[in-house]
């Protein structure tokens, strides 16, 4: 009776987990392009043909704006890794593991992007083997909806009650999917619903160079490839390669590039090199996307920690300057509006080294260019967030993933009179905390001088809603529709 009873029982919670599977997967499919078809792009494993098929028939049943993308072929699973790689496919069935030799190219194609290797989900058995949908995604970003409501709808009730009908397969348990489905997880941003459409203003023809951020590869690539379907006579020049931002910077000072796409900002002796071979003149700057949150070796929003134990809550950017700045005003912690203790305790500061994007981006944000402390310590990240964490009366900076036990981020406002905000994937995505980043394209252009037709419409067509969407599945945030008005007014 005791063993009919614990079968009920997880009978009971079988299918519960599997409805929950099934409104998670229905959930994830909303989305502000909802309106507009989704396709999906499959290519794998013939021996999992008849059952993407078969999934692919009852989604669309279930929601009609989804359909087949331009490949749905499922002719061997030798053709999987490289079709996700070169982005031909969103979803790739294999009724096996990949090899280390098929994934090896990830860290050379997406080496800048930390998108090393493709997720694998497992969605069903085959014997006493795992078989899964594979797919592009990069650490803490979501999946494209198209992606997201496929996989999981593969793991819901009715995806897996599809996977028992068919012959040589068995379902997952329910604590198996229920294993699987925490993949599918990441931080969705809001697109601003007020960003512009792109419409071409004319059809333009001719080419664009670009050479850049590693960490940008992939958005250039895509914002290349769907704009090249709205201006089919606009190619890639004989320069398009995206090695890394420092490589972008020198191709623009020599002339080699049209377009710079650099992940940082520009760092002051940069700034000085370019005026002293260009008469004066400085970079044109577009932003083109907002920095993320919280991962690494990303352009990230900056965090100031101080030691757990320690009381402080909030910190002003003008306090933090006075904290911060050569000839410091703020060298106590009472000063900032601790008592007791606390009052006369001098604050010890550490930072990555100057010479480091995260103390680069600091001092242009919060420093406005000026000098540091001389009493700041540099050290490497890792050195810096242990000093840190043994000091209470410590105070440093860095990126949010820098961040680990006996560290705490403080909340920050602009100033006196600003709310205190925390740093959240919210805050940073939305720009409402006060140092977020931005990923920038630069150009050289001249006061007065109007940019080429192709590069002008490519800049239009990257700051509109078309463009912005993908920067939702890219470890990046999009930019507001505010920002977007302020960078479409410079190209004019």
């Amino acid at each position: 009776m005791r063993a009919v009873r614990l079968n009920a029982a997880h009978a009971l919670l079988r299918a519960a987990l599997l409805t929950a599977f099934a409104f998670h997967a229905l959930v994830a499919a909303a989305h502000p392009r909802a309106a507009e078809p989704l396709t999906l792009s499959s290519v794998g494993d013939a021996a999992m043909a008849a059952l993407m098929d078969a999934w692919m028939g009852a989604l669309r049943e279930r929601q009609l704006d989804i359909r087949r993308g331009p490949r749905w072929q499922h002719e061997g699973d030798a053709a999987a890794i490289g079709a996700l790689m070169f982005e031909l496919a969103d979803v790739a069935p294999m009724s096996r593991a990949p090899l280390p030799a098929e994934l090896a190219p990830y860290a050379h194609e997406f080496a800048g992007d930390m998108m090393k290797a493709p997720l694998l989900v497992r969605v069903a058995w085959r014997g006493d083997a795992p078989v899964f949908l594979v797919v592009n995604k990069r650490p803490d970003s979501p999946l494209p909806p198209n992606v997201q409501s496929f996989v999981g709808f593969a793991l819901s009730r009715g995806g897996q009650e599809i996977v028992a009908r068919q012959s040589g397969f068995r379902a997952l348990s329910a604590d198996e999917a229920a294993q699987e489905l925490p993949k599918l997880d990441g931080y969705r941003a809001t697109l601003d619903a007020a960003l512009p459409t792109y419409t071409a203003a004319a059809q333009v023809q001719g080419e664009i160079r670009s050479v850049g951020s590693d960490g940008m590869k992939s958005l250039m690539d895509r914002w290349m490839r769907d704009f090249r379907v709205l201006q089919p006579s606009v190619r890639r020049g004989d320069r398009w390669e995206h090695p890394g931002t420092l490589n972008g910077f020198h191709a623009l000072m020599v002339g080699e590039t049209d377009l710079a796409p650099m992940g940082r900002e520009l760092w002051p002796d940069e700034a000085s090199a370019y005026a002293r071979l260009h008469a004066g003149e400085v970079p044109f700057e577009i932003r083109v996307a907002r920095g993320g949150f919280n991962t690494q070796q990303r352009t990230t929003a900056q965090a100031v920690f101080v030691n757990t134990h320690n009381p402080l809550e909030h910190i002003t950017l003008p306090q933090l300057a006075a904290v911060l700045g050569s000839s410091p005003t703020i060298t106590r912690w009472g000063q900032l509006g601790l008592t007791g203790e606390w009052a006369d305790r001098p604050i010890a500061l550490h930072a990555p080294a100057h010479i480091a994007p995260n103390a680069m981006s600091m001092q242009r944000m919060v420093l406005h260019g000026g000098a540091w402390s001389e009493t700041l310590h540099e050290a490497s990240v890792a050195d810096t967030a242990r000093a840190i964490a043994a000091d209470p009366a410590a105070l440093g900076f860095g990126g949010f993933e820098d961040g680990g036990p006996g560290l705490k981020p403080l909340a920050i406002s602009r100033d006196a009179n600003s709310p205190a905000v925390e740093g959240t994937g919210d805050s940073v995505s939305s720009g409402r905390y006060p140092l977020t980043r931005y990923m920038y394209i630069r150009l050289q252009r001249r006061p007065g001088q109007g940019l080429s037709a192709p590069v002008k419409e490519f800049l239009r067509y990257v700051l509109s809603r078309q463009g912005q969407e993908p920067v939702l599945y890219s470890g990046y945030f999009p930019l507001t529709a505010r920002e977007v008005a302020e960078e479409l007014a410079k190209l004019d």
